[in-house]
Parts: C-alpha cells; structure tokens; sequence
C-alpha cells in the first residue's frame, strides 16, 4: 500500500508539473496578444541594453542619445518615413507625401493627421504644428492661438499646467503635447504603456490611461482605423466622438480646445454666430435645408470632410440620424498638418471652395 500511495503521488506530481508547463507556455504566448499594437515588431528595434555596438556608438543614436526608455530614437524618428498598407503610421517624411487635393483620394499616403513634412519648409509654419525636434519655433505665434489654460482632460492636468511660456514649442507628447497625460513632462513617461499594451478598434470609454484613450490622447474616445485612414472609405474610417453643444471633456475637439479653447464657440445667445462652431449636429437643420444635404441625397459619410458621432463602437456609412452628423475642429483641419494653410483638409482660397461646399451645399 505504501509503494502504490508513493507511484500515486509520483504521479500526481508530474501532472502537476505538466500543467504547470502548459501553463506557463500559454501564459508566455498569449501575452504577445498585449503586444498587438505592435504588430510584429521585436523589443530590439526599438530599444537597445547600451549605447553601444561593436565598440562603437550606435548610429542610430545620433547626436541626440540616449533616449529614455532605452529607446534608439525619439517620437520623429521613430515615425518618419513613407506610409504603405500594412506599415506602421509615419506622420515625417523628407519626400514631399503624395496628398492630391483632399488626402483621401486613391494613391495618397497621407495618415488621418497628415503629416510634419510641410512644416519644416518654407513658410510652413502656417501649414503645420512647429514640434520640438521636427521644425524651429513659430517666431510669430508664441503661444497656442486661443490658449486659455482653462480647459482641463479627464486627468485633471491642463497643458502647460495651465500657463505656457511664450516661445516654448509644443512636444508629441507631456506637459506641453497631445499625447499621454499633461501632468508629466518627459514624453516617455507620458504615454507610458501605450505602445505596448494599445487598444484597437474601438474606445468607448474615457481613461486617464494612454493604452486606453483613443490613439493615446488622454480621455478621448473613438474608434480607430487599423491602417490609421491610409485608405479611408465610407465604411472604413476613423470614427470620432463629438457631443451635441455640450462640455463632454472625451471628444475629438475637446482635445483640440485644450490649446484653442478660446477658439470655436457659440456666443450670444447661440443664434448667431461670429465663430465657426464645432461639436454642432447638422440633423438639427430644417429637412431640405443645405446642412441636411451633407453627402448628398443619401447623406454618406464622406471621408474628405469627416463628421463626428455621439457613438464610436463601429465606424458610420450613414449619417443624420441624430447624433451622427457633429461637426469637429477636425472637420476641417489636420492634427500634424497640410500642404495648404491653416492645416485645412483643402485649398480654402480655391475658387470652388472646396471642402466647405460639403456641409454648405448650397453655395457649391
């Protein structure tokens, strides 16, 4: 009996051990599915143990290293280069991108936030955010046009904490970016996570957290295009939140007014309007009337003019049905910027008006 308890424990324990092998094997490969906002990519290309290789110092660090996080570059370098299906987003690149006239049409490899490129040229200070390490500080706006430092995100921290030096440039990311939490100034420890453990397709709810805002802005919310609107359909876009003349601090151009908060908004007595409005539904217009004429007879959701919706689970085709049809700073403009002015989507001095007649038919 004492031979058969031992065999019988001998066996319980190599059972054991199987299992805890199986365990551990299924442990190490479903925690590459936190890595999937990485795609394929190894820890080695984009950080480094030391500083050196093969008794030399990196190239890859450059005259700028190191990096925190032991990273081999910095936000620009490791997003610069030219967009292609399947490629991680770049948002630089020192060949002009391909834009055509809206950024949408077939052949552009332009990202939904256009890119840096334009403004590190000639006069692009009015084409483009002039980002520390990608273009010289703008000599003439030397703090964000609109700033109220009033304007705060759903992790209680406003950028620059509330006041911004004249002359210090906007960062990717930090106290005084658009990415990660304003509340810490080193841009790594901003989006801490977002890289490794991203959220896609979907962010319904609004977080403090980097990997769980949408495209790491803080306590914003949308769904996200998985090739980041390389090639933007109707049925295959970014989806923004916008928020009916509300205060909803998660939305695409609450974002915005964290910089410009002084910028679109209704006054007097909300009738009239002496600035361009944002966060406004369209299906509140008159049937018939030209805002209700958005995309046509049909009302489809057009890539070139991008409208917001109170729902971010899945991406719209159609719109005016209440809540789908918001109007946002993004509407118009490009995050990182444009070949034309002002970062619009468009030539606004064209002689046809191009992307306004798209919200105001009847003067097309």
């Amino acid at each position: 009996m004492k031979i058969m308890a031992r065999r019988h424990k001998t066996r319980l324990k190599k059972e054991a051990l199987r299992v805890a092998c199986f365990l551990l094997l299924v442990g190490i490969f479903s925690a590459g599915v936190c890595f999937a906002s990485l795609g394929s990519k190894k820890c080695s290309e984009c950080h480094t143990m030391h500083r050196s290789q093969n008794n030399q110092v990196m190239s890859e660090w450059g005259d700028d290293g190191p990096y925190a996080a032991l990273l081999v570059t910095d936000c620009a370098g490791c997003h610069t280069g030219a967009n292609v299906s399947g490629g991680m987003p770049y948002v630089l690149s020192s060949i002009e991108p391909l834009y055509g006239q809206t950024g949408t049409e077939g052949g552009t490899n332009t990202l939904a936030g256009g890119s840096f490129h334009w403004v590190t040229n000639a006069l692009g200070d009015r084409k483009g955010h002039n980002i520390v390490g990608v273009a010289s500080p703008d000599t003439t706006l030397l703090t964000p046009p609109g700033f109220t430092g009033s304007t705060t995100a759903i992790d209680n921290s406003s950028p620059g904490g509330g006041s911004w030096p004249a002359g210090t440039q906007v960062t990717c990311a930090g106290t005084y970016g658009c990415h990660g939490t304003h509340s810490e100034n080193l841009e790594t420890n901003a989006i801490r996570g977002g890289h490794h453990s991203g959220m896609d397709g979907a962010i319904i709810s609004a977080s403090s957290e980097s990997a769980k805002s949408y495209r790491m802005l803080i306590g914003v919310v949308g769904y996200e295009d998985p090739e980041w609107e390389l090639t933007p359909t109707a049925t295959a876009h970014n989806q923004y939140k916008g928020s009916d003349q509300s205060t909803d601090k998660s939305t695409i151009s609450a974002l915005c007014g964290r910089c410009h908060g002084d910028f679109h908004r209704q006054t007097g007595n909300g009738d009239v309007w002496t600035l361009h409005p944002v966060d406004y539904d369209m299906s509140h217009a008159a049937i018939g009337t030209e805002y209700r004429q958005y995309g046509g007879g049909t009302n489809q959701y057009q890539v070139a003019v991008p409208v917001a919706s109170n729902q971010v689970n899945l991406p719209l085709s159609n719109v005016m049905q209440g809540g789908d049809s918001i109007i946002t700073c993004i509407s118009c403009h490009r995050a990182h910027g444009s070949p034309y002015e002002k970062l619009l989507r468009w030539d606004y001095a064209g002689s046809s008006g191009a992307g306004c007649v798209y919200c105001h038919t009847s003067k097309s």
